[in-house]
Order: C-alpha cells, then sequence, then structure tokens
C-alpha cells in the first residue's frame, strides 16, 4: 500500500500536468539549430508574432538586426506653427532658460541639501542656484556673457 507521501507526489504530478506551463521554465526546451535561423521561432509560426516586432528583419552586414526607423512624431499643433513645445496652461509662465548639468554629491551634502529643501520649503534647484550664487559673489566671478550684450 502507498504511503501518505507517495501520494502526495502522485496528486503533485497529476496537478501540474493540468496546470498552464510557465514560460521562463526552460526545461522542455530543445536546443536550437543555430545554423538555420528559419527554426529559431517558437514554434514555427509566423515570425512576425514577436513580441519585440522585430524578428522579420534581415540583419546588416555586422550580424546585428536592424532597426526600422522610429515613426515621426504626431504633431499636436498646425504645421505653420514654429513652436517647439506645446502651449502652457493659462497661469504658469515659462521659467527662465536653463542648462542641463550633472554633478555628484557627497552623501553628507546630499542629507544636508534634503534637511534644506524641508527647513526652507524651497525645491533643490532653487538652493543650489542661491548657493552659485553667493559663491559668485564671494569670489567676484561676473558673468562673461552679460557683457556681449552691450553695444
Amino acid at each position: 500500500m502507498p504511503s501518505f507521501l507517495d501520494k502526495a507526489a502522485e496528486s503533485d504530478k497529476e496537478i501540474r500536468k493540468t496546470q498552464e506551463k510557465d514560460p521562463a521554465d526552460l526545461s522542455g526546451a530543445k536546443e536550437p539549430d543555430w545554423d538555420n535561423p528559419d527554426s529559431w521561432g517558437s514554434d514555427g509560426s509566423d515570425p512576425d508574432d514577436s513580441a519585440s516586432g522585430d524578428a522579420g528583419d534581415a540583419p546588416n552586414r555586422d550580424g546585428r538586426q536592424e532597426q526600422a526607423p522610429p515613426a515621426p512624431p504626431k504633431q499636436t499643433s498646425s504645421p505653420s506653427s514654429k513652436r517647439s513645445r506645446p502651449a502652457r496652461l493659462p497661469g504658469r509662465p515659462r521659467g527662465p532658460q536653463r542648462v542641463p548639468l550633472t554633478v555628484r554629491l557627497l552623501e553628507s551634502t546630499d542629507r544636508k541639501l534634503t534637511e534644506a529643501v524641508q527647513q526652507q520649503q524651497l525645491n533643490p534647484q532653487s538652493i543650489v542656484e542661491e548657493a552659485l550664487e553667493a559663491y559668485f559673489r564671494r569670489h567676484k566671478i561676473k558673468d562673461p556673457g552679460a557683457d556681449e550684450g552691450v553695444a
């Protein structure tokens, strides 16, 4: 007579047979025929059935898949409009032009900046700009671009 463990194991096998196979489980996968790219599909079905959408593209000289050019961006305004950005909502004036800059801070400086943001109720952008302006004034550093506008 089978033991309780044998019955439980048999029951588990029956349950696994009826459950859907996990797509990430590669235990039953066979090695693809690397010499025949046409057989690389999951079941030989339509090659356009790929989730990435580029399975039907031919490889270029380097052996990489050629990327289809991205679709042109949809125009949200009339073609005669020369604005590159959508219009701002009423009551939200555009701020000054800014230059993106990336810096790395020490952990202690980052903690202090976070504390300053909480105490002063300002955003990090404003605090950093105020600190740089104070530094420039203290060291008498002038804006070299300010002289260009004077004629």
